[in-house]
């Protein structure tokens, strides 16, 4: 009898627990490409063109914002899944790799459009991977 009883209870915190898997809106979805269309956008115009060292710690310092935001959207949102070690790892790569455009827009050096682009696209990547694998499950 003492079985029955405890087996009901187990089961009762099974069905209360919190679910871990639930997986990313569309509108989360959505903010998600918008904010990598951005991301790659003000990086890549930022370091085609000749702007003023203030303006390009703005946008730098605005890049970092917004792939710090993703990482701290996902640690803070309930129901998800707590981070792999890939997760982790790819996170601290994202300001990682926004050193490739920093370094010619704090020093004020513009490069061609063809290096801005290469120079945008390491930092986006990487956020596309992070979101990628948060949103896989």
């Amino acid at each position: 009898m003492g079985e029955n009883a405890n087996s009901a209870e187990q089961l009762r915190a099974i069905e209360n627990a919190p679910v871990l898997t639930r997986s990313a809106s569309a509108g989360e979805r959505a903010l998600g490409a918008l904010s990598v269309l951005a991301l790659f956008a003000v990086l890549a115009v930022a370091a085609a063109t000749a702007i003023p060292v203030v303006l390009g710690s703005v946008a730098l310092l605005l890049a970092l914002g917004l792939v710090l935001y993703w990482r701290w959207f996902h640690l803070r949102a309930p129901g998800r899944r707590p981070h792999t070690k890939s997760e982790e790892r790819i996170a601290f790569l994202g300001p990682v790799a926004l050193a490739i455009p920093a370094l010619g827009l704090l020093w004020n050096n513009p490069v061609a459009l063809p290096g801005a682009l290469a120079a945008a696209a390491v930092p986006t990547a990487v956020l596309v991977g992070y979101l990628v694998l948060r949103w896989r499950r």
